[in-house]
């Protein structure tokens, strides 16, 4: 019997009639018993157990007995010892097995003998079981331990990273949450992969953790360019203490790029509608010039007009997705200029592409020049394929035939690859 909280449990057992391999319940506020449906995988009785207060999640561990599988009505006979070994995850409710193997030591025997009626206590400073005694057609009086550090893990745990992505430059300050936090020597570990690990490798990475509370832990993400823009599980340790059982993914993803990246969209046009909302899209591309799938890079917009210089409000807002729509509205005759800042990997505001553009507002234009979708934008974009067609005649005139249909292949194919990738058209 062990208890959670302000529930009993019961595990394991055998009378005249059956052997049993579930967990009933009683509930102390109730006063009911209940059946959860908790079974483990052989019947067990006479064995050991113990809770151990583990992070997350507190562990119930038993060893040895006495197991058996016997007809139901049928005679009751004895039972055979055993020397395995499992554990109760209360936060799951599901048993595991512990596969118990002898260390190799010459004429050292490592796994207990089969046995019931042992003793167990559990040494939290070393994170081991400690089993002594017990029947097997006699009593023992040996002792054993067996290190559950990978079951238990250390007395702290992380739970969540935010953000759970970054560039692949690093540079990137995280916050790791979790429990058991001390003020105490605290390193995170980066490790390449979709894997926990037991120890650092030379896949992982380590950077100083910086205590917050007993719940959070700061630090700044390791540079990736050793590994490229991959998966990573990040781990930490506290005092030179084990890693943590617990872990949480980060993704690096390729640096974005100001001098790749652009801006569209009717807020950026000479026909904008005085006294209107109006919007452009800050489009970031990383070093292929791929359109970025996440957010969170830091783009800075600064909207001034031209006649007096005065600062013209705007809301930058990101989409996650690697987009950023700026919403700003005009409210008189005027030209502004936009100029769209993006904080590089060395922590410097650079302009994007096109940077700085220029807008104009009159009152002749219709609100609707002010959207996405809207006139102005329609009549951009038919003028800018029309200034890419002529392009494309003025290069290629007096060049021969095979050398022109190169010339015009690589062309329409940047010109398709970059209003699908900017206006998202096929």
């Amino acid at each position: 019997m062990f208890s959670v909280g302000r529930k009993l449990y019961v595990y394991g057992g055998w009378n005249s009639e059956n052997q049993f391999t579930n967990t009933i319940r009683y509930d102390l506020d109730t006063n009911e018993w209940y059946d959860p449906d908790i079974y483990n995988e052989t019947p067990r009785w006479n064995h050991c157990g113990i809770m151990v207060e583990a992070i997350p999640s507190w562990k119930y561990f038993i060893f040895g007995g006495e197991t058996g599988d016997f007809p139901e009505g049928g005679p009751r006979n004895f039972g055979s010892f055993t020397n395995s070994a499992c554990f109760l995850d209360i936060e799951t409710m599901r048993w595991s097995n512990i596969f118990l193997e002898d260390s190799g030591d010459e004429g050292k025997a490592t796994v207990p003998s089969a046995r019931e009626y042992s003793a167990m206590a559990y040494d939290q400073k070393d994170s081991r079981l400690l089993l002594f005694g017990g029947w097997s057609n006699g009593w023992l009086n040996d002792l054993y331990s067996l290190n559950v550090s990978k079951i238990t893990g250390p007395p702290y745990a992380v739970t969540e990273i935010i953000p759970a992505l970054g560039q692949l430059s690093g540079n990137v300050p995280v916050i790791l949450k979790g429990c058991g936090f001390k003020d105490a020597n605290i390193k995170v570990f980066f490790t390449c992969g979709k894997t926990p690990v037991d120890a650092p490798s030379k896949m992982s990475i380590e950077v100083a953790g910086t205590f917050i509370s007993e719940t959070e832990v700061s630090c700044v993400s390791p540079s990736y360019e050793a590994f490229g823009p991959k998966d990573s599980i990040v781990q930490l340790s506290i005092q030179g203490g084990d890693l943590t059982t617990t872990w949480c993914p980060f993704t690096y993803f390729m640096n974005t790029r100001a001098y790749k990246s652009l801006a569209y969209g009717p807020g950026l046009l000479h026909e904008g509608s005085v006294g209107h909302p109006t919007e452009f899209i800050i489009q970031a591309r990383n070093d292929l010039g791929e359109n970025r799938k996440s957010g969170r890079d830091n783009f800075q917009v600064k909207i001034t007009k031209v006649s007096d210089g005065s600062e013209v409000a705007n809301e930058l807002i990101d989409k996650d997705n690697g987009q950023y729509i700026v919403k700003y509205q005009v409210d008189d005759e005027s030209e502004v200029k936009i100029e769209i800042l993006f904080e590089d990997d060395k922590g410097k505001m650079v302009p994007v592409r096109g940077s700085p553009y220029h807008a104009a507002f009159n009152s002749k234009s219709a609100a609707n020049f002010n959207n996405l979708t809207g006139p102005a934008m329609a009549k951009f974009i038919q003028g800018g394929l029309e200034e890419i067609h002529s392009y494309i005649v003025e290069t290629t005139k007096g060049a021969q035939t095979k050398d022109k249909n190169i010339q015009d292949v690589k062309v329409l194919i940047s010109v398709k690859d970059y209003v699908e990738s900017v206006f998202n058209m096929e």
